[in-house]
């Protein structure tokens, strides 16, 4: 009998620990994992769409700028940095950073890897000053009024999940400098100060929705070819990270034209099936494939064939 607990238990615990990792293990499929971890989001720049543009794009990041402090603090959400959705901006010529459409923004968040994108305008935004003082410093109070429109995009299917507006008033106060204005010269924190309970207003709405928002897939940028050996062997960027086998099949797209509008946006690119390549050896991260149907060349997207 003692023998018999003895064998079980350890047994127990191997199964339970196989049990563990499996459901651990991300899942991957059809170029998508399922997260269990915080919500990944990517926050544009915000339009400045009120009638008299006061401070312009500045009044646009500063929104943005808010919006990314406010979601992390509820802990729930995982932002993407600035600079990358800067640099991703620049390198697929989206245009102006918040100026994207659903397809574009469903597109950025595919190779950005988060399940969604929050866009939005300002549509109103007012600061009304009254101050007196002595000398050159003055004690002053301000009446500040923001109106937002905000948006939340699958990045899976570029589908508007939330779209909510946020308005307030709200009274600054403090000492100044006699001479700023407020309608020339952009300060930043003024601004944040002013937009924070519009913006507070909102990110609450977007809260109450998270455990919608977690169970989104999390969208992965297409494999690419990222070079080629001199035997004319094709690299991939998928390996053992992705679960790419031997003898797996892809089909090589290529963009043969693009459509852009009358500003020179880039409004969707028009592909080709070129060619199909076969893994023939797999690495931690990239894999070695052989071209069996047509063509490849670096910078060709890939698609599993399955």
């Amino acid at each position: 009998m003692i023998a018999k607990i003895f064998w079980f238990r350890p047994n127990l615990l191997m199964w339970t620990g196989f049990l563990l990792v499996f459901v651990c293990l991300p899942v991957v499929a059809g170029e998508t994992v399922q997260s269990d971890e915080k919500i990944r989001v990517a926050v544009m720049n915000f339009e400045n769409n009120t009638t008299q543009r006061f401070w312009e794009d500045n009044l646009g990041y500063a929104a943005a700028d808010e919006f990314v402090t406010q979601l992390f603090e509820t802990q729930q959400f995982s932002l993407v940095e600035r600079a990358q959705i800067d640099s991703i901006l620049a390198e697929q010529d989206f245009g102006q950073s918040g100026r994207l459409n659903q397809s574009q923004a469903a597109e950025l968040g595919k190779l950005l890897g988060v399940q969604l994108i929050l866009t939005g305008s300002i549509t109103k935004f007012s600061i009304d000053t009254k101050s007196g003082g002595i000398r050159s410093f003055g004690v002053e109070y301000s009446e500040a009024e923001s109106n937002l429109d905000v948006r939340l995009i699958d990045a899976n299917t570029a589908e508007i999940l939330f779209a909510g507006t946020g308005e307030s008033k709200v009274r600054l106060g403090g000492i100044r400098i006699k001479g700023f204005n407020f309608r020339q010269d952009f300060d930043r924190g003024i601004a944040q100060e002013a937009l924070r309970p519009a913006i507070q207003d909102v990110v609450n709405k977007i809260v109450a929705n998270a455990d919608a928002y977690a169970a989104l897939e999390v969208p992965i940028s297409p494999a690419k070819i990222v070079g080629s050996g001199q035997d004319g062997s094709i690299y991939i960027d998928r390996g053992e990270n992705f679960s790419v086998t031997i003898g797996q099949r892809y089909q090589v797209k290529r963009v043969v034209d693009e459509i852009r509008d009358a500003s020179g946006n880039l409004l969707d690119t028009i592909t080709d099936i070129v060619g199909v390549v076969e893994v023939s050896r797999v690495l931690g991260q990239s894999s070695i494939c052989t071209v069996i149907e047509g063509e490849a060349t670096e910078g060709d997207a890939l698609e599993p064939i399955p």
